[in-house]
């Protein structure tokens, strides 16, 4: 199964432990690990050097294996297997080495810690893990959630372009509600033919485009009632469809005004891919909503784990 071996960096803040809903239920549906990691920052002593065997950098690490060691019983975590680690040095570092060294397939973080949102869309340390990683992430930004601990998610979107990598995300929503009671939301987007002109376009020009833009509908029309024949009754799913020449924006306002409980979407780091680009998501999506956002990247190895799941 994909998500296999969840990590959650946590400082102690209630900022960051927004996180702890999203990755108990990730770790349920999925039957994954969560590695809860606490990274202590260097201080260094009158001299310059950092004073790992001070004494009083042993009570701060003790405060912080104690802290997670009170988290391995919270009901948001009911269920899944927990380990704690706490580490010293940079923190955005410290999370990467962990994130390579411990196999982990998917990180659960807060878009702030202690220091607090002072209006910025995430934190310094989620900027650089963002930029760094290459595994699937979820992120929180905003209110805390308010469905209890153990719930499973009340309202997934979905993002498609009628793309395969894209579909991955609607198998990653699929399992989510394995349980039921989950609203499964398909957001398609449909691209509105650009006509580049020097000038304005004619009327038979207009014409073409509306033809187009209106074939393009009907194909996706029936495409999102394939996918709802394809995921069964068994699921409550809903369908929207948005004409945009700018897809990112319109996901954007889409989950502004149903707010959904989990955005998924498969996400891709080259040119020319199918999905949305890494960069679009982490400079314009997750600057522009609160909604927690399940970003898919290396989707196709989430894909195959997916399928070997369900051998």
């Amino acid at each position: 199964m994909p998500f296999s071996r969840i990590l959650v960096p946590l400082d102690g803040s209630d900022y960051a432990e927004q996180a702890l809903v999203h990755a108990g239920r990730m770790a349920r549906a999925f039957s994954s690990r969560v590695f809860l990691l606490r990274v202590l920052q260097e201080r260094p002593d009158t001299d310059g050097e950092h004073c790992a065997g001070s004494v009083d950098w042993r009570l701060r690490k003790a405060e912080a294996q104690r802290y997670l060691q009170k988290l391995i019983g919270d009901e948001r975590l009911a269920g899944a297997p927990t380990e704690i680690e706490v580490l010293d040095g940079r923190p955005a570092d410290a999370i990467a080495q962990f994130i390579e060294h411990h196999e982990i397939r998917l990180v659960v973080l807060s878009a702030w810690g202690a220091g607090g949102a002072f209006g910025l869309p995430y934190g310094g340390t989620v900027h650089k893990v963002l930029a760094s990683t290459r595994i699937p992430y979820l992120i929180v930004r905003g209110q805390a959630d308010e469905a209890k601990p153990g719930e499973p998610y009340r309202h997934v979107m979905v993002s498609l372009d009628g793309s395969q990598p894209a579909e991955v995300a609607l198998h990653v929503a699929s399992a989510l509600d394995a349980g039921g009671g989950t609203t499964i939301e398909l957001l398609h987007l449909v691209s509105e033919p650009l006509m580049p002109r020097r000038r304005p376009l004619t009327a038979h020009e207009h014409s073409l485009k509306s033809e187009l833009l209106e074939c393009n509908r009907r194909v996706a029309a029936g495409y999102l009632e394939e996918l709802r024949d394809r995921l069964g009754s068994h699921h409550e799913i809903r369908t929207r469809l948005e004409a945009s020449t700018r897809p990112v924006e319109t996901i954007a306002e889409v989950c502004q005004q149903d707010h959904p409980d989990l955005l998924v979407l498969a996400v891709h780091h080259g040119e020319g891919s199918s999905g949305w680009s890494s960069e679009a998501v982490r400079q314009v999506l997750l600057t522009r909503i609160t909604t927690p956002v399940l970003a898919l990247q290396d989707g196709m190895r989430v894909g195959q784990e997916l399928l070997q799941g369900g051998d």
